[in-house]
């Protein structure tokens, strides 16, 4: 045997043996869980082996390793669900920004040039004191602040006045430049913003107006007896509530307290005498309906959260009035104010109160309305009422006519039909009189012929 192929059997022997004795070789045991005491663990220290035995194949995972990963999958979901953010014709989206200046303690009213709407309206939301941010776009901030104005006050002489408004009106129109170029060289909202009509109220359909004063009244009524009476409830000088009162719907007023009232009136209904005068449905519902309710739903007022918090709230301005402030005190004492005005208490710039805001920009208020009679959100729904009041009125008077009309034609049909049944008779007697007198008689048979 030669020396090369020796060697070779010694090396093949020897790999033999050293896979069997790695195979019968104790496998080592489990490392021992690591107590869970919150003053030694933190991931740097951990043992270097204890992370080794973690990648065999038998060995059991440690719950402080993974956590970490465990906690960063809920992030990278909730990144990739989120909503778009620029969609300038979304008005819900537009509304959801404009809120966010509701806090009287992170914002105070702005010049109309560049207050919440001019900043809502460019995708801008309030995150902090006088602080606006471009949220879920290019993420930058601005800080919106102007010296206050001192116009007022007597200690000022007429020169700081005047240098103080000169600053104030040099940042404002520094600002409403931030407005667009505060946003990111590729952010969208630095190219576009949303339309003027973006504010307004959708009270085109009639159906949608009445629904929406549906819903105000019914909310509205759960707070019936916090709201102060009519009397001390200011409206416009040009508005008849009575007047209105008796053109609504009936069924706008459907609440389950006027409802149980209408079906108590009509169980009692057969019982009154022939001498007793009765009302119409209209009548009778309307003498239930709270004043006070219907003033504040008329004028886009609705229910704040809780009824127990005794808060109404506008949905278009988000202001909010605490209806314990027009109300008498418990001990006897004057309320804090004594009329609540339902115009003046929104915004300046609420589509309920300002005509401009309600038409959009100047050139569609042009375009709509050549006279330039400008309607605010509580005037269109006066006069969608209006309307739908009159439309029901002709279709109940066209009604009665074309009534009174088919009887006076199947009057004039009857006599029609008999007048033309003795017109032919007559026709049929004259021919038969013509046909007697052409028949021509023809010769007699004589006998033998026969």
């Amino acid at each position: 045997m030669s020396y090369a192929l020796a060697s070779k059997k010694r090396k093949f022997h020897r790999v033999l043996e050293s896979l069997s004795n790695n195979s019968n070789a104790p496998k080592p045991s489990p490392p021992k869980p690591i107590p869970k005491d919150p003053t030694v663990a933190t991931p740097k220290s951990i043992d270097p082996t204890i992370k080794r035995v973690r990648l065999t194949p038998g060995s059991e995972p440690d719950d402080t390793i993974i956590r970490p990963s465990k906690s960063s999958l809920p992030s990278r979901s909730s990144t990739t669900s989120l909503r778009p953010n620029f969609v300038p014709w979304d008005r819900d989206r537009f509304l959801e920004r404009l809120e966010t200046f509701r806090r009287v303690d992170r914002w105070s009213p702005k010049p109309e040039a560049i207050n919440e709407v001019q900043w809502a309206k460019r995708g801008w939301s309030c995150v902090d004191v006088m602080r606006v941010e471009c949220v879920g776009g290019c993420g930058h901030s601005v800080v919106v602040k102007l010296p206050d104005d001192i116009e007022e006050l007597e200690e000022y002489d007429s020169e700081k006045i005047e240098e103080r408004k000169q600053v104030r009106t040099a940042l404002v129109e520094e600002y409403v430049k931030l407005i667009v170029e505060g946003h990111g060289e590729r952010c969208p909202w630095r190219r576009a913003g949303c339309d003027d009509s973006i504010h307004r109220l959708l009270l085109g359909k009639p159906e949608n107006a009445l629904k929406g004063l549906k819903e105000r009244y019914t909310n509205l009524h759960s707070l019936a007896k916090k709201l102060p009476c009519i009397e001390r409830i200011v409206l416009p000088q040009n508005m008849d509530m009575n007047e209105l009162l008796k053109m609504i719907p009936p069924e706008t007023f459907s609440t389950s307290d006027s409802e149980s009232k209408i079906a108590g009136a009509e169980k009692e209904t057969p019982q009154r005498t022939s001498g007793e005068s009765e009302e119409t449905p209209n009548e009778g519902t309307h003498k239930d309906i709270n004043k006070s309710v219907l003033a504040l739903a008329l004028f886009g007022w609705d229910l704040c959260g809780d009824k127990r918090a005794g808060l109404a709230s506008c949905n278009a301005c988000f202001r909010r009035l605490g209806l314990w402030m027009y109300n008498p005190k418990e001990d006897g004492s004057s309320s804090i104010y004594p009329t609540l005005d339902v115009v003046v208490e929104h915004l300046d710039y609420c589509p309920w109160v300002n005509a401009k805001t309600q038409s959009g920009s100047e050139k569609q208020l042009s375009q709509r309305s050549p006279v330039g009679s400008a309607l605010a959100g509580w005037e269109v729904l006066e006069r969608v009422i209006r309307n739908v009041h009159r439309r029901k009125t002709w279709s109940a008077d066209s009604e009665a006519g074309s009534a009174g009309n088919n009887d006076e034609i199947s009057d004039l049909g009857e006599i029609d039909i008999e007048a033309r049944k003795a017109k032919d008779r007559e026709w049929w007697a004259r021919l038969r009189r013509v046909r007697q007198a052409l028949q021509v008689k023809g010769p007699k048979k004589s006998k033998g012929a026969a």
